[in-house]
């Protein structure tokens, strides 16, 4: 028994042959699309990597990351770094030996097959380890060296992903293909030697994937880097925008390969050339923007109307300094007597939960016109014109997050409630904000809205005497 089967084996990973031919064409696209920076956080064997660098990525353009002993050792091997900093140390080797890369990822093998040599099938492979040492780690050596031609030239460090993500997602030119544990403990179960072969590992969070992957694309959303993600979930329960799907992966689980945005990926995964954001023709409404110092009244007529992604961005790029140019699948305006009071943008998330994206608006001397987009989107009536009959029954909620520098954010403060609060580095925190669907028409949302201005703007006039 080789450590892997053959030099290809060790990237198939758990994609199916499907799978990996959907990735191709996507990563092939992409490398012709203006995409420079290939990331592969959750590395494992380092699959996509490997489909990356034979379908128009350098080496030099792709970084790698993990949280588990093989992989970095792997890494280390590929990127020509001493092992000596991952202080590898295993009962029955010396500290010397498991600086080879071969020995230590034999010594790895070694270890987790000998806590179940109870079973007479790990037994007999035991044996075979322990009687063909030398034949084990000159095949393992083989296949680093087979590994190493591939991929030499990469970047590779033991990190978490959720660290690696962080550093990434504000890079337009950054393609990010994840493929996390499909079961909580995964790699630890898997990588398990009961104690008897301890590295440095780096910090870092164990991934459920109950949770996962909501925080996941909670994270992702919005973000500039195009991001892919597998998953294997019950039908209807994949999280972001599903692009492939493969059923019964296991048990009752189907295989989904999903992303941050829908239609480019799409576009990527058939072939098909793309226009940047910034390449877009941005175009205007054929109506007036809401004047600064317009008064809006209970009999104002509210209306949502649907538009174009090009005219989504121009009001966006019009309203705030730091456009990103990402975009829903569902872009909406909302017209105040007729007048562009502001846009947002929606998608189908979850199986029980949509995802707001962006909220813009027209400045106002008097109104946070953003409270009424909020409260608008959360509307019953509204979100049966994005879904259909099978998906209005499940759907209960709605959800966004944001970047900001504040611990809360007032504008969603008693529209929608705070359910996540993360440190970020770059920009002070991220929020998750839910809110529950809420049966009532324009007309009604309309009046709750003023009336809470109102009492808003008694309160801000009383605590300024």
């Amino acid at each position: 028994m080789a450590f892997f089967m053959d030099p290809g084996a060790m990237f198939l990973g758990c994609l199916g042959t499907s799978e990996q031919k959907f990735l191709v064409k996507l990563i092939e696209t992409a490398a012709k699309n203006g995409y420079t920076r290939f990331v592969e956080p959750c590395a494992g064997t380092f699959a996509m990597s490997n489909l990356a660098v034979q379908n128009g990525f350098k080496p030099s353009q792709i970084e790698c990351s993990d949280v588990a002993m093989m992989p970095s050792v792997l890494g280390y091997a590929i990127t020509e770094q001493s092992l000596e900093p991952l202080e590898i140390h295993a009962q029955g080797f010396t500290d010397e030996e498991l600086l080879d890369p071969a020995t230590a990822l034999y010594a790895q093998l070694y270890l987790r097959t000998s806590k179940n040599a109870g079973n007479e099938y790990f037994y007999n492979i035991l044996m075979d380890l322990k009687l063909r040492r030398e034949e084990h780690i000159a095949s393992i050596n083989q296949q680093i060296e087979t590994t190493k031609n591939l991929l030499h030239g990469m970047s590779y460090r033991p990190m978490d992903m959720w660290k690696h993500l962080d550093e990434v997602l504000d890079d337009p030119h950054a393609i990010v293909i994840a493929n996390p544990p499909t079961y909580f403990s995964g790699y630890e179960k898997y990588y398990d030697t009961q104690g008897k072969m301890v590295w440095k590992e780096p910090e870092y969070e164990l991934f459920d994937p109950e949770t996962g992957h909501k925080k996941f694309y909670d994270m992702c959303m919005g973000r500039k880097a195009l991001v892919i993600c597998y998953q294997e979930k019950k039908p209807g329960e994949a999280v972001g925008y599903t692009i492939y799907a493969r059923s019964s992966t296991r048990a009752d689980l189907n295989a989904y390969i999903t992303t941050n945005r829908e239609e480019e990926a799409t576009m990527l995964a058939n072939g098909k050339k793309i226009k940047r954001p910034s390449e877009s023709k941005l175009e205007p409404l054929e109506c007036s923007m809401l004047p600064r110092d317009y008064e809006i009244t209970e009999n104002s007529k509210i209306q949502i109307i649907s538009i174009k992604s090009a005219e989504a961005q121009y009001y966006r790029q019009l309203w705030t300094h730091n456009f990103v140019g990402s975009s829903a699948t569902f872009n909406r305006a909302v017209l105040i007597d007729g007048m562009i009071a502001g846009v947002f943008g929606i998608s189908k998330m979850q199986a029980t939960s949509l995802f707001i994206w962006y909220v813009m608006k027209v400045p106002h001397m008097t109104y946070r016109l953003g409270r009424l987009l909020y409260m608008l989107a959360q509307n019953q009536n509204f979100i049966n014109t994005i879904l259909d009959d099978l998906e209005r029954e499940k759907v209960t909620k709605v959800r966004t997050a944001m970047l900001t520098k504040y611990p809360e954010n007032k504008e969603v403060r008693g529209i929608m409630k705070l359910v996540n609060r993360q440190a970020d580095k770059n920009n002070g925190f991220k929020l998750t904000y839910e809110a529950k669907i809420t049966d009532r028409t324009e007309e009604e949302t309309l009046k709750e809205w003023l009336r809470r201005e109102r009492q808003w703007q008694k309160n801000r006039a009383k605590n300024m005497k």
